[in-house]
């Protein structure tokens, strides 16, 4: 009986000890996971601007409607491809170049676009899971609605703030980028209203999973930081405290431009 209790405390010690560091190990092989959908999507774009002329595809529907920029429905982008618009969009135009499927044609399989393995679901994001808080009964999106069979509940997004400093008719081309290697190209986009640290507004705060981003809503779900694409392709992680100042806003890092003319999104 004493032996029994020896190898039981034995087994309780060890587990101790080891379960914490399989945990980190697993955190570290997410990230190392998320590192690379996120590599996938800076080379699609390169070689989606060797092909259309080094112009960008856009990061969001180019609609009035801020709900269908924001939070587009599943029936929102069924009819936006029926009407042949939408394809410019990068959740469209880019993942040909990367072995994946456009988002159009995600819309019969709505719940596997959110779960499934493929270069839009971040791991760290699927094994957290969806924050029942953010899925209030009815309410239209964009309250917080995770709901996958609703909308698409995207884990990455493209930079909304590139031409923020620029005309309100331009469209993005790569000489316009004043530096490559620091530009924005696409990040770690909040899916749960609790992801922490968070600085911004009370909306911002629970307008979740949307195709394209900014500091308000770059995710600090991987050990409080997240992890950016630039336009030279290579792929960093930073602190969500780096990322965002205390209002929710950019810094002006250096190392890291919204803008394509490196000067800090007012």
């Amino acid at each position: 009986m004493i032996e029994l209790l020896v190898v039981i405390a034995i087994i309780a010690i060890l587990a101790a000890i080891l379960l914490p560091a399989l945990a980190k190990t697993k955190n570290m092989a997410q990230r190392i996971n998320c590192v690379s959908n996120l590599k996938q999507w800076g080379l699609a774009m390169n070689m989606y601007l060797n092909d259309y002329d080094q112009t960008f595809p856009w990061p969001r529907y180019q609609v009035t409607s801020t709900i269908q920029q924001d939070n587009p429905q599943w029936g929102d982008v069924q009819t936006f491809y029926n009407l042949g618009q939408g394809n410019d969009v990068w959740f469209n135009a880019l993942p040909r170049y990367a072995n994946g499927k456009p988002l159009y044609k995600w819309v019969s399989n709505p719940v596997g676009f959110a779960t499934e393995k493929s270069i839009f679901t971040c791991p760290t994001a699927v094994a957290q899971g969806i924050n029942p808080k953010d899925i209030p009964p009815g309410a239209p999106p964009p309250a917080g609605n995770m709901n996958a069979s609703a909308r698409p509940l995207f884990n990455y997004s493209m930079n909304s703030k590139s031409l923020a400093n620029e005309s309100s008719t331009a469209i993005l081309k790569t000489s316009m980028i004043a530096h490559p290697s620091a530009f924005v190209l696409f990040s770690d986009v909040r899916n749960r209203s609790d992801d922490a640290p968070y600085n911004g507004s009370a909306p911002n705060k629970v307008d979740l999973a949307t195709p394209h981003c900014y500091t308000t809503r770059f995710s600090a779900r991987h050990s409080e930081g997240g992890n950016i694409t630039f336009s030279d392709s290579h792929v960093e992680f930073f602190l969500h405290a780096y990322v965002v100042n205390s209002s929710g806003k950019d810094p002006g890092n250096p190392d890291i431009n919204w803008d394509c003319s490196g000067i800090t999104v007012p």
